[in-house]
């Protein structure tokens, strides 16, 4: 079939991009970066390489009131399974109220270290392990309706992306760890160590009555909600897992795209291969809209096979795929957001004399719209907003329809399951508005790339 006189030019020419491009060095380490980042992102973040894990040191601090109405502090350090620090680790106390250091004692064999705050209200316990800090505060008020005090933590010990974990620690009224047992659904799941007063569980979805039982006292009990994906929803599982690597990925989808348009014309002027090429029987337009296409396709199917693969990744991580109708706007969005790039830098090869001025500009337009387009807009609202959080806001929001990468990262969010919404960030607005302003980018942004095109390609 024939194609119409304005599109003469544009299967040669795409093939000969697609060609150069995909054969260059830079294709090669572009499509291995964002392979790295995102199947590794997609694997770490998933829990296998680590991803949202216990913190490496905790402190639990008691209050304990002396015989004598003195306040004692009884911090317990240990790692989150329980296993105490090494005897003699310096625990640091602090009034909150004065900002002053009361003592620094060392831990015992199992981890305990106690000191005399007088009748400091507020306390801080503090330990430090080469780099890794911990923390602890307690406060002196009311004594608890049983005669020990306990303490509860609930993590991803196990690291399978569930906040379905929980680590308690139980001393009496003097601060000595008790012996007991835990029950979960009137069924015994863990006991206290006697020497630290530490267990640890893990909690099935949905909901739990969860009872302590200390010799001698009687249970006590506490009623407590898991989410099926093992903890708050936001915080865990494949759609949240996603939704970062969604973030990932545009900001490397991004660079690639610049990476490989940048001098998909001004190569041609440097060369001097651009006064050939016009002289063929052969339009401006389907010269350009051959390079569109080649660039465009020259990021897009590497990106969207690593895209998929690390969907793929999350979803053999999790033991759940993410939500379907989020992963297919995750995949199609960062075409639309290779478009906006590649249609950018396009204008930019044109309008640059040499590859170094190409290289430039790429990297301003880089810096603009995903660093420097937000301090902008931020300094804008708080003028504009004479100091009203709601305006402020608002300016914000719709601040977002002015940057093609914000477009289509509030398009993807949009996307996601309402659940994420609780995560923050995101938009407000219609995803109408979303959608009608990535119309008018791409038809703007082609618009703009066809006119440089024309007036500048033989200059």
């Amino acid at each position: 079939m024939k194609l119409p006189a304005f599109l003469r030019g544009t299967p040669q020419v795409f093939r000969q991009e697609l060609f150069a491009s995909v054969k260059s060095v830079r294709f090669l380490i572009m499509a291995l970066v964002s392979a790295l980042v995102i199947v590794g992102g997609s694997y770490g973040i998933s829990g296998l390489g680590g991803g949202f894990g216990p913190p490496p040191l905790v402190v639990w601090l008691h209050p304990i009131v002396d015989t004598n109405g003195d306040h004692i502090a009884v911090a317990w350090a240990a790692d989150p399974f329980g296993a105490p620090v090494a005897q003699g680790t310096i625990v640091s106390f602090e009034d909150l109220n004065t900002s002053t250091t009361l003592g620094e004692v060392p831990t015992d064999s199992n981890g305990f270290a106690r000191l005399n705050v007088g009748t400091a209200p507020v306390v801080a316990a503090m330990v430090r392990l080469g780099n890794i800090p911990a923390a602890s505060i307690t406060q002196w008020g009311s004594p608890p309706p049983v005669d020990f005090f306990f303490l509860v933590n609930q993590n991803d010990l196990d690291q399978d992306g569930g906040y379905d974990d929980l680590s308690m620690q139980v001393v009496d009224l003097t601060g000595a760890p008790v012996a007991g047992r835990v029950l979960l659904n009137a069924t015994e799941v863990a006991t206290l160590n006697p020497n630290t007063g530490f267990a640890w569980f893990s909690l099935p979805p949905g909901e739990s009555n969860v009872t302590l039982e200390v010799a001698g006292e009687p249970p006590l009990s506490q009623t407590m909600y898991v989410g099926d994906s093992g903890g708050a929803t936001f915080l865990s599982g494949p759609d949240f897992v996603l939704l970062i690597i969604a973030t990932l990925s545009t900001l490397f989808i991004s660079i690639f795209a610049i990476t490989i348009t940048f001098d998909s014309v001004s190569k041609e002027r440097v060369q001097g291969t651009m006064d050939l090429l016009l002289s063929r029987p052969v339009s401006r337009t389907g010269v350009l809209l051959g390079k569109f296409l080649a660039s465009f396709a020259a990021v897009a199917i590497p990106v969207t096979l690593v895209n998929l693969a690390g969907i793929g990744v999350i979803s053999a991580a999790s033991g759940k795929a993410p939500t379907g109708s989020f992963a297919a706007a995750f995949v199609g969005y960062s075409l639309l957001l290779i478009a906006f790039y590649v249609l950018l830098q396009l204008t930019m090869s044109t309008l640059a004399k040499t590859g170094g001025t190409a290289v430039l500009f790429g990297v301003l337009i880089w810096l603009l719209l995903n660093i420097l387009y937000s301090i902008v807009t931020l300094v804008v609202a708080s003028v504009f907003s004479g100091g009203d959080p709601a305006t402020f806001f608002r300016i914000q929001q719709y601040a977002a329809l002015g940057n093609p990468s914000a477009v289509v990262g509030n398009l993807i969010s949009l996307s996601a399951p309402v659940d994420l919404g609780f995560f923050g960030g995101g938009t407000t607005l219609d995803a109408g508005l979303f959608a009608g302003a990535a119309v008018f980018w791409f038809v703007s942004l082609f618009l703009l790339a066809l006119w440089t095109f024309q007036k500048k390609a033989a200059e």
